[in-house]
Protein backbone atom coordinates (compact mmCIF):
# COMPACT_ATOMS: atom_id res chain seq x y z
CA UNK A 1 0.00 0.00 0.00
CA UNK A 2 2.81 2.39 0.89
CA UNK A 3 4.46 1.65 -2.44
CA UNK A 4 1.21 2.44 -4.28
CA UNK A 5 0.76 5.72 -2.41
CA UNK A 6 4.37 6.63 -3.17
CA UNK A 7 3.90 5.91 -6.89
CA UNK A 8 0.68 7.94 -7.08
CA UNK A 9 2.27 10.87 -5.22
CA UNK A 10 5.29 10.74 -7.50
CA UNK A 11 3.07 10.81 -10.60
CA UNK A 12 1.08 13.78 -9.28
CA UNK A 13 4.27 15.70 -8.53
CA UNK A 14 5.61 14.90 -12.00
CA UNK A 15 2.38 16.09 -13.65
CA UNK A 16 2.40 19.35 -11.66
CA UNK A 17 6.08 19.93 -12.45
CA UNK A 18 5.49 19.29 -16.14
CA UNK A 19 2.51 21.68 -16.21
CA UNK A 20 4.53 24.44 -14.56
CA UNK A 21 7.41 23.78 -16.98
CA UNK A 22 5.07 24.06 -19.94
CA UNK A 23 3.69 27.36 -18.67
CA UNK A 24 7.19 28.74 -18.21
CA UNK A 25 8.12 27.70 -21.72
CA UNK A 26 5.00 29.39 -23.11
CA UNK A 27 4.37 32.21 -20.66
CA UNK A 28 1.94 34.28 -22.66
CA UNK A 29 -1.39 34.11 -24.38
CA UNK A 30 -1.51 32.27 -27.69
CA UNK A 31 -1.29 34.77 -30.53
CA UNK A 32 -4.46 33.32 -32.00
CA UNK A 33 -6.38 34.47 -28.93
CA UNK A 34 -4.97 37.98 -29.15
CA UNK A 35 -5.80 38.38 -32.82
CA UNK A 36 -9.19 36.72 -32.47
CA UNK A 37 -10.09 39.54 -30.08
CA UNK A 38 -8.44 42.42 -31.92
CA UNK A 39 -9.46 41.74 -35.53
CA UNK A 40 -13.22 41.59 -34.79
CA UNK A 41 -12.78 44.76 -32.75
CA UNK A 42 -11.32 46.59 -35.74
CA UNK A 43 -14.14 45.27 -37.92
CA UNK A 44 -16.67 46.52 -35.36
CA UNK A 45 -15.06 49.96 -35.52
CA UNK A 46 -15.28 49.89 -39.31
CA UNK A 47 -19.00 49.06 -39.14
CA UNK A 48 -19.69 51.86 -36.66
CA UNK A 49 -17.80 54.43 -38.75
CA UNK A 50 -19.61 53.33 -41.92
CA UNK A 51 -22.88 53.86 -40.05
CA UNK A 52 -21.72 57.33 -39.03
CA UNK A 53 -21.03 58.17 -42.66
CA UNK A 54 -24.48 56.89 -43.59
CA UNK A 55 -26.25 59.02 -40.98
CA UNK A 56 -24.58 62.10 -42.42
CA UNK A 57 -25.16 61.10 -46.06
CA UNK A 58 -28.87 60.52 -45.42
CA UNK A 59 -29.26 63.77 -43.41
CA UNK A 60 -30.47 62.11 -40.25
CA UNK A 61 -31.17 64.17 -37.13
CA UNK A 62 -28.30 65.78 -35.19
CA UNK A 63 -29.10 63.47 -32.27
CA UNK A 64 -28.80 60.37 -34.48
CA UNK A 65 -25.50 61.64 -35.87
CA UNK A 66 -24.14 62.27 -32.38
CA UNK A 67 -25.19 58.80 -31.30
CA UNK A 68 -23.42 57.25 -34.28
CA UNK A 69 -20.34 59.34 -33.47
CA UNK A 70 -20.28 58.21 -29.82
CA UNK A 71 -20.68 54.57 -30.79
CA UNK A 72 -17.81 54.90 -33.25
CA UNK A 73 -15.40 56.37 -30.76
CA UNK A 74 -16.35 53.88 -28.06
CA UNK A 75 -15.60 51.10 -30.56
CA UNK A 76 -12.22 52.71 -31.17
CA UNK A 77 -11.48 53.03 -27.46
CA UNK A 78 -12.12 49.31 -26.96
CA UNK A 79 -9.19 48.43 -29.25
CA UNK A 80 -7.05 51.48 -28.54
CA UNK A 81 -4.69 49.44 -26.36
CA UNK A 82 -3.29 47.57 -29.39
CA UNK A 83 -4.08 50.05 -32.18
CA UNK A 84 -2.02 52.80 -30.53
CA UNK A 85 0.87 50.46 -29.81
CA UNK A 86 1.24 48.86 -33.23
CA UNK A 87 -0.11 51.51 -35.59
CA UNK A 88 0.62 54.91 -33.99
CA UNK A 89 0.87 56.82 -37.26
CA UNK A 90 -2.41 55.47 -38.65
CA UNK A 91 -4.08 56.18 -35.33
CA UNK A 92 -3.00 59.80 -35.63
CA UNK A 93 -5.34 60.01 -38.62
CA UNK A 94 -8.17 58.49 -36.58
CA UNK A 95 -7.83 60.02 -33.13
CA UNK A 96 -5.23 62.72 -33.58
CA UNK A 97 -4.29 65.54 -31.30
CA UNK A 98 -7.59 66.32 -29.63
CA UNK A 99 -6.59 68.60 -26.77
CA UNK A 100 -7.82 72.13 -26.28
CA UNK A 101 -4.42 73.40 -25.21
CA UNK A 102 -3.11 74.33 -28.65
CA UNK A 103 -3.90 77.42 -30.62
CA UNK A 104 -4.07 75.75 -34.03
CA UNK A 105 -6.36 72.87 -32.99
CA UNK A 106 -4.47 70.14 -34.86
CA UNK A 107 -7.23 67.58 -34.48
CA UNK A 108 -7.86 64.81 -36.96
CA UNK A 109 -10.97 62.81 -37.87
CA UNK A 110 -12.72 62.23 -34.54
CA UNK A 111 -11.64 65.59 -33.13
CA UNK A 112 -12.66 67.57 -36.21
CA UNK A 113 -15.99 65.77 -36.28
CA UNK A 114 -16.58 66.42 -32.60
CA UNK A 115 -16.19 70.15 -33.11
CA UNK A 116 -18.69 70.06 -35.96
CA UNK A 117 -21.27 67.83 -34.26
CA UNK A 118 -21.36 69.50 -30.84
CA UNK A 119 -23.27 71.07 -29.28
CA UNK A 120 -25.41 70.44 -32.39
CA UNK A 121 -24.68 69.88 -36.06
CA UNK A 122 -25.59 72.90 -38.14
CA UNK A 123 -27.05 72.40 -41.62
CA UNK A 124 -24.25 74.47 -43.14
CA UNK A 125 -21.66 72.09 -41.63
CA UNK A 126 -23.23 68.83 -42.81
CA UNK A 127 -21.14 68.51 -45.96
CA UNK A 128 -17.91 69.28 -44.11
CA UNK A 129 -18.82 66.73 -41.44
CA UNK A 130 -19.42 64.10 -44.12
CA UNK A 131 -16.01 64.81 -45.65
CA UNK A 132 -14.35 64.36 -42.24
CA UNK A 133 -16.31 61.16 -41.67
CA UNK A 134 -15.09 59.76 -44.98
CA UNK A 135 -11.51 60.62 -43.99
CA UNK A 136 -12.09 58.72 -40.77
CA UNK A 137 -13.47 55.73 -42.70
CA UNK A 138 -10.40 55.72 -44.97
CA UNK A 139 -8.06 55.73 -41.96
CA UNK A 140 -10.00 52.89 -40.31
CA UNK A 141 -9.77 50.88 -43.56
CA UNK A 142 -6.00 51.36 -43.44
CA UNK A 143 -5.97 50.15 -39.85
CA UNK A 144 -7.92 47.04 -40.87
CA UNK A 145 -5.41 46.31 -43.63
CA UNK A 146 -2.54 46.62 -41.17
CA UNK A 147 -3.94 43.68 -39.21
CA UNK A 148 -1.96 41.41 -41.52
CA UNK A 149 1.18 41.51 -39.41
CA UNK A 150 3.09 39.04 -37.21
CA UNK A 151 1.33 38.26 -33.94
CA UNK A 152 2.46 40.48 -31.07
CA UNK A 153 4.89 39.10 -28.52
CA UNK A 154 4.04 38.70 -24.85
CA UNK A 155 6.43 41.54 -23.97
CA UNK A 156 4.68 43.85 -26.44
CA UNK A 157 1.24 43.02 -25.08
CA UNK A 158 2.25 43.71 -21.48
CA UNK A 159 3.90 46.96 -22.54
CA UNK A 160 0.76 47.92 -24.49
CA UNK A 161 -1.44 47.31 -21.43
CA UNK A 162 0.83 49.42 -19.25
CA UNK A 163 0.86 52.28 -21.75
CA UNK A 164 -2.91 52.18 -22.11
CA UNK A 165 -3.21 52.91 -18.40
CA UNK A 166 -1.16 56.07 -19.02
CA UNK A 167 -3.44 56.88 -21.96
CA UNK A 168 -6.51 56.56 -19.74
CA UNK A 169 -4.91 59.01 -17.32
CA UNK A 170 -3.87 61.52 -19.96
CA UNK A 171 -6.60 61.30 -22.62
CA UNK A 172 -9.46 59.75 -20.69
CA UNK A 173 -10.21 60.97 -17.19
CA UNK A 174 -8.82 64.44 -17.91
CA UNK A 175 -11.46 65.13 -20.57
CA UNK A 176 -8.54 65.91 -22.86
CA UNK A 177 -9.82 63.54 -25.56
CA UNK A 178 -13.49 64.52 -25.47
CA UNK A 179 -13.70 68.28 -24.81
CA UNK A 180 -16.98 68.87 -26.69
CA UNK A 181 -18.90 65.59 -26.42
CA UNK A 182 -17.94 65.22 -22.74
CA UNK A 183 -17.97 61.43 -23.02
CA UNK A 184 -14.56 61.04 -21.42
CA UNK A 185 -15.66 58.82 -18.55
CA UNK A 186 -17.46 56.33 -20.80
CA UNK A 187 -14.54 56.32 -23.21
CA UNK A 188 -12.04 55.72 -20.40
CA UNK A 189 -14.18 52.80 -19.23
CA UNK A 190 -14.13 51.37 -22.78
CA UNK A 191 -10.34 51.72 -22.90
CA UNK A 192 -10.01 49.92 -19.58
CA UNK A 193 -12.27 47.14 -20.85
CA UNK A 194 -9.84 46.64 -23.76
CA UNK A 195 -7.02 46.24 -21.24
CA UNK A 196 -9.14 43.78 -19.25
CA UNK A 197 -9.72 41.66 -22.36
CA UNK A 198 -5.97 41.33 -22.91
CA UNK A 199 -5.27 40.68 -19.23
CA UNK A 200 -7.84 37.87 -19.21
CA UNK A 201 -5.72 36.01 -21.76
CA UNK A 202 -2.92 35.79 -19.20
CA UNK A 203 -4.80 35.53 -15.91
CA UNK A 204 -4.95 31.72 -15.79
CA UNK A 205 -1.21 31.40 -16.32
CA UNK A 206 -0.36 34.02 -13.72
CA UNK A 207 -2.75 32.29 -11.33
CA UNK A 208 -0.44 29.24 -11.26
CA UNK A 209 2.31 31.33 -9.70
CA UNK A 210 0.45 33.97 -7.74
CA UNK A 211 -3.31 33.51 -7.22
CA UNK A 212 -3.42 36.48 -4.86
CA UNK A 213 -2.02 38.78 -7.53
CA UNK A 214 -4.66 37.67 -10.03
CA UNK A 215 -7.45 38.16 -7.49
CA UNK A 216 -6.21 41.62 -6.57
CA UNK A 217 -5.79 42.64 -10.21
CA UNK A 218 -9.32 41.56 -11.07
CA UNK A 219 -10.69 43.40 -8.04
CA UNK A 220 -8.86 46.56 -9.13
CA UNK A 221 -10.17 46.23 -12.68
CA UNK A 222 -13.75 45.84 -11.49
CA UNK A 223 -13.56 48.68 -8.99
CA UNK A 224 -11.87 51.03 -11.48
CA UNK A 225 -14.47 50.23 -14.13
CA UNK A 226 -17.27 50.99 -11.68
CA UNK A 227 -15.63 54.28 -10.75
CA UNK A 228 -15.50 55.30 -14.40
CA UNK A 229 -18.98 54.04 -15.28
CA UNK A 230 -20.63 55.94 -12.44
CA UNK A 231 -18.24 58.87 -12.24
CA UNK A 232 -19.26 62.48 -12.69
CA UNK A 233 -16.62 64.13 -14.87
CA UNK A 234 -17.12 67.47 -13.09
CA UNK A 235 -16.48 66.05 -9.63
CA UNK A 236 -14.32 63.03 -10.37
CA UNK A 237 -11.28 62.74 -8.11
CA UNK A 238 -8.66 62.08 -10.77
CA UNK A 239 -5.69 62.16 -8.43
CA UNK A 240 -7.22 59.55 -6.12
CA UNK A 241 -8.26 57.37 -9.07
CA UNK A 242 -4.67 57.28 -10.31
CA UNK A 243 -3.13 56.45 -6.93
CA UNK A 244 -5.79 53.93 -5.88
CA UNK A 245 -6.32 52.11 -9.19
CA UNK A 246 -4.14 52.99 -12.19
CA UNK A 247 -0.78 52.89 -10.43
CA UNK A 248 -1.63 49.67 -8.59
CA UNK A 249 -2.75 48.05 -11.85
CA UNK A 250 0.50 49.12 -13.50
CA UNK A 251 2.49 47.52 -10.67
CA UNK A 252 0.42 44.34 -10.92
CA UNK A 253 1.06 44.08 -14.66
CA UNK A 254 4.79 44.40 -13.97
CA UNK A 255 4.63 41.67 -11.30
CA UNK A 256 2.56 39.44 -13.60
CA UNK A 257 5.01 39.86 -16.45
CA UNK A 258 7.89 38.93 -14.19
CA UNK A 259 5.99 35.95 -12.76
CA UNK A 260 5.66 34.64 -16.31
CA UNK A 261 9.39 35.25 -16.94
CA UNK A 262 8.69 37.58 -19.86
CA UNK A 263 12.01 39.42 -20.27
CA UNK A 264 12.72 43.09 -20.79
CA UNK A 265 14.99 44.05 -23.68
CA UNK A 266 17.83 46.56 -23.83
CA UNK A 267 16.23 48.96 -26.31
CA UNK A 268 15.80 52.65 -25.52
CA UNK A 269 12.28 53.70 -24.58
CA UNK A 270 10.71 57.02 -23.74
CA UNK A 271 8.75 55.23 -21.01
CA UNK A 272 10.71 52.44 -19.30
CA UNK A 273 8.80 49.12 -19.64
CA UNK A 274 10.29 47.97 -16.32
CA UNK A 275 9.07 51.01 -14.36
CA UNK A 276 6.27 50.31 -11.91
CA UNK A 277 4.27 53.27 -13.26
CA UNK A 278 4.78 56.56 -15.07
CA UNK A 279 5.17 58.43 -11.78
CA UNK A 280 8.01 56.20 -10.59
CA UNK A 281 11.48 57.71 -10.45
CA UNK A 282 13.32 57.44 -13.80
CA UNK A 283 10.23 56.00 -15.54
CA UNK A 284 10.65 58.69 -18.22
CA UNK A 285 13.92 58.70 -20.13
CA UNK A 286 15.90 61.87 -19.15
CA UNK A 287 16.15 63.00 -22.79
CA UNK A 288 12.37 63.40 -22.94
CA UNK A 289 11.81 65.33 -19.73
CA UNK A 290 10.93 68.90 -20.68
CA UNK A 291 9.99 72.11 -18.92
CA UNK A 292 6.42 71.92 -20.21
CA UNK A 293 5.76 68.84 -18.06
CA UNK A 294 4.30 71.10 -15.38
CA UNK A 295 3.89 74.49 -17.04
CA UNK A 296 0.50 76.17 -16.91
CA UNK A 297 -1.83 75.36 -19.76
CA UNK A 298 -4.50 77.49 -21.37
CA UNK A 299 -6.73 74.47 -21.93
CA UNK A 300 -9.60 73.46 -19.70
CA UNK A 301 -8.88 69.71 -19.81
CA UNK A 302 -5.22 69.63 -18.89
CA UNK A 303 -4.90 68.90 -15.17
CA UNK A 304 -1.59 68.78 -13.36
CA UNK A 305 -1.06 65.44 -11.61
CA UNK A 306 1.28 65.45 -8.59
CA UNK A 307 2.03 61.90 -7.48
CA UNK A 308 5.08 60.30 -5.84
CA UNK A 309 6.97 63.56 -6.12
CA UNK A 310 6.46 63.70 -9.91
CA UNK A 311 4.43 66.36 -11.70
CA UNK A 312 2.99 65.83 -15.18
CA UNK A 313 0.25 67.53 -17.15
CA UNK A 314 -2.17 65.39 -19.14
CA UNK A 315 -1.06 66.95 -22.43
CA UNK A 316 2.59 66.28 -21.59
CA UNK A 317 1.93 62.59 -20.90
CA UNK A 318 0.08 62.41 -24.20
CA UNK A 319 3.15 63.80 -25.99
CA UNK A 320 5.33 61.22 -24.25
CA UNK A 321 3.03 58.47 -25.51
CA UNK A 322 3.25 59.81 -29.05
CA UNK A 323 7.05 59.89 -28.95
CA UNK A 324 7.20 56.44 -27.39
CA UNK A 325 4.97 55.09 -30.15
CA UNK A 326 7.10 56.66 -32.86
CA UNK A 327 10.27 55.21 -31.32
CA UNK A 328 8.69 51.75 -31.04
CA UNK A 329 7.71 51.86 -34.71
CA UNK A 330 11.23 52.78 -35.81
CA UNK A 331 12.72 50.02 -33.63
CA UNK A 332 10.28 47.45 -35.03
CA UNK A 333 11.22 48.38 -38.57
CA UNK A 334 14.92 47.73 -38.01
Amino acid sequence: MRVLIFVIATLLIAICAFSIYECRQKPGAPSQNVLSWYVPGVNKLKTKVDNLCNTLATHQSPVAVQQAFCESRLAYKEIEVLAEYFNPFTVQLINGKGDDTTVNKEGKAFQQLERLLYPSLQVADTQMAYVEARKLAAAVNTLAQENERPAPTDAQIFDAMRLELVRIISLGISGFDSPEACESMKEAAASLEGVRQLWNLYADRVNIYNPGLVKYTEELMTAASQQLSHGDRLHFNRQLFITDYMNHLSINFKLSREALSIPYDDDTYVLDPAASNIFARNAVHPLYVAADAIEDSTGTNDPLYEINGQQFRASYMYNLLQQNGALNTVAAGN
